[in-house]
């Protein structure tokens, strides 16, 4: 059991890199590298990413009838074709089209990504593989952010080109490790005939009629939301609002990626024994106050706004730590039995919903004034509070299981 939760740790955190690096990228790639306008390639790739997320449902159908083993080799496979592709499109629509299947691929990957985890593991274990995958997503993040800033000066269409097959090619690899695995994790044979028969039991309507777990996904995305509007406009608002250097900005992104790298484990380890419950209400209050702070930001002096900002890149990136692996795992917990696949694409539109609508909320926030951004994402985070505390009585294995004792 170990030596498959090792290898496909490994498969997370070769998506992580892989992802990491091109999501800078992606844009560049189809300015530089295929002679797009900025404006157009943005706008094929945004439409792309929100058309894919229709794909989620289809692909909880298909993990339950098939398992999650099969359908995350097929999400690489998928992505493999999608990254190969992309040296091959110029223009708008083509690009939609390979950002659909990319996306595809992606839903397939993550859907099945806690029903596998929680296969190969069993209790707090399951909070500290979904750890150590948080980590290796911003570790990414943080070498393809790092990257940007030093590569598109001296690389050419070839390079940019290369980079698609070295993704492509990543995710061959991750397919091969996972065919390494074996079907069942955990089960037995006997146990797996069992699942097969709940499976075929399970249907949306076992997933839609639980309110308990629809309920948290719904509150879920109070904290999905926080994370994907943390430092979405914070380089507009220091160069637009503020007129300050732009290094205020990238420093501060800079430090929340390096909290959440070096913090998650010691995070997670001082959560010990503490319910998910807790560990989620820190979060959401984490978020309250961090985005509270940057309220005043504009009335202020620009030193003052500054070392704010650095303040709550910290507070940020430690209620990321906290929500991250525990809401993923908690989700998992509460899936009704025999649609785990079903149940997991609904909550994988938790994530994928606010991140795909952040920018332009966040935009027409922002057109409004600064004090109207951080107020309403204050807000948000803070009605995740009493909503928790409700669920708890209502999902009490899920949201008491105690928080891993020792990072692993």
């Amino acid at each position: 059991m170990l030596r498959n939760r090792r290898i496909f740790l490994a498969v997370t955190l070769i998506d992580a890199l892989g992802s990491g690096l091109w999501v800078p990228f992606a844009l560049l790639f189809l300015v530089h590298g295929q002679g797009m306008g900025l404006l157009d390639a943005g706008t094929s790739l945004s439409t792309g990413a929100l058309l894919a997320l229709v794909t989620g449902p289809m692909a909880g159908v298909a993990m339950d009838r098939f398992g999650p083993r099969a359908l995350l080799i097929a999400g690489n496979l998928v992505r493999l074709g999608a990254f190969c592709a992309y040296p091959l499109v110029h223009t708008s629509w083509p690009v939609i089209a390979v950002s659909v299947v990319a996306g595809f691929g992606d839903r397939l990957f993550w859907t099945c990504n806690a029903p596998m985890v929680a296969r190969l593991t069993s209790g707090t274990e399951t909070d500290r593989m979904l750890a150590t995958q948080t980590v290796g997503r911003f570790a990414g993040a943080g070498v393809g952010a790092a990257a940007m800033a030093v590569l598109p000066a001296i690389t050419s269409q070839a390079a940019f080109h290369a980079l698609a097959y070295a993704n492509a090619a990543s995710f061959a690899v991750a397919a091969g490790l996972i065919a390494l695995l074996p079907a069942l994790s955990r089960e037995s044979a006997d146990q797996g005939a069992e699942l097969s028969r709940e499976s075929s039991a399970g249907s949306w309507r076992a997933v839609l009629a639980n309110r308990p777990f629809t309920g948290f996904c719904v509150t879920h995305t109070a904290f999905t939301l926080a994370s994907a509007s943390k430092f979405a406009v914070l380089p507009i608002v220091v160069r637009d609002l503020l007129h300050g250097p732009q290094w205020i900005a990238g420093t501060a992104i800079t430090l929340g990626t390096v909290v959440v790298v070096t913090a998650q484990r010691p995070i997670v380890s001082l959560l010990a024994g503490r319910s998910r419950t807790a560990g989620l209400l820190g979060a959401a209050g984490l978020f309250a106050v961090s985005f509270a702070l940057l309220i005043p930001l504009e009335i202020v002096p620009l030193p003052v706004a500054a070392a704010l900002i650095m303040v709550t890149s910290l507070g940020f990136s430690v209620a990321e730590a906290m929500f991250g692996p525990t809401g993923t795992a908690a989700a998992a917990a509460a899936a009704p039995a025999g649609a785990e696949g079903r149940a997991s694409s609904i909550f994988q539109l938790s994530w994928g919903l606010p991140v795909a609508l952040a920018p332009g909320l966040l935009a027409a926030l922002l057109s409004v004034g600064n004090a109207l951004t951080w107020t309403v994402l204050a807000l948000t985070s803070t009605a995740a509070v009493p909503a928790l505390l409700a669920l708890r009585k209502k999902l009490p294995e899920a949201l008491r299981e105690p928080s891993p004792a020792v990072a692993g």
